[in-house]
């Protein structure tokens, strides 16, 4: 369902996407009743969750993959690829796997829907201005798990993408790597460059290396660059992007 976006453009507009509607209507009037949100359209099934997202362009995307047959998971991906909103996995499931997949597909965040309701309008706060929101277990098994598929055949072209990096580019994938815990700014500072600066080598970064964003690159760099602090984790639940 589409709703009228026009009220205020000031506002994050929020797309949610849920099988069941006593829960999509839950989720709906929750994220309604704070100030800085419009829901912009609600979804019950992928084909109408990426239809919606097209013609509304939500910031955020608050999804639950799990959408009977269909394949909540690989939506993601589709979802970012059509639109530039962030997507949030809000979901029941306690299964690992599943909730590590959704981030390697594309998902900025992950909320089981046990926590307190308003760790979700938080984490669409903090997503939206670029942050991550994903724990410290979660991250360290999608780098294992990562890490455990290398090939030799793979390692050697992303070194060689590795290798386009200019010096100072390099010196910012190991300082992203040591200080995942850190926010850009705080980064920057640790670099003694402005945080426009950093931003900008970020950029360059993300096209060289063939990645979207801070978490993209943090994995990256986990799987095919050594730094001088393997064991380096994030210390809390969100970093900028």
């Amino acid at each position: 369902m589409l709703m009228n976006t026009d009220a205020n453009t000031n506002l994050i507009k929020v797309q949610v996407v849920d099988r069941q509607q006593i829960a999509l209507w839950g989720i709906d009037q929750l994220i309604k009743q704070d100030g800085r949100f419009q829901v912009c359209a609600t979804a019950t099934n992928a084909e109408d969750a990426l239809k919606h997202a097209i013609n509304s362009k939500p910031d955020v995307i608050v999804l639950d993959p799990e959408l009977g047959d269909e394949d909540g998971i690989g939506l993601i991906s589709t979802l970012i690829d059509k639109t530039k909103a962030k997507v949030i996995v809000y979901t029941s499931t306690q299964n690992p796997t599943a909730l590590d997949q959704s981030v390697v597909k594309g998902a900025r965040g992950v909320i089981n829907k046990t926590e307190p309701v308003d760790i979700l309008l938080k984490a669409i706060e903090k997503i939206h201005i670029g942050e991550l929101w994903l724990n410290r277990n979660a991250t360290s098994r999608i780098l294992l798990q990562i890490a455990q598929a290398n090939s030799p055949k793979e390692l050697s072209l992303e070194q060689k993408k590795l290798k386009t990096l200019t010096s100072k580019e390099e010196k910012v994938t190991r300082a992203i790597q040591l200080h995942s815990e850190k926010t850009l700014k705080q980064i920057s500072e640790s670099l003694h460059i402005s945080e426009h600066t950093l931003r900008n080598h970020l950029a360059s970064i993300y096209d060289k290396l063939g990645v979207r964003n801070r978490m993209e690159l943090y994995v990256f760099c986990g799987k095919f660059q050594k730094t001088d602090n393997p064991n380096a984790h994030p210390k809390r639940r969100s970093t900028d992007a």
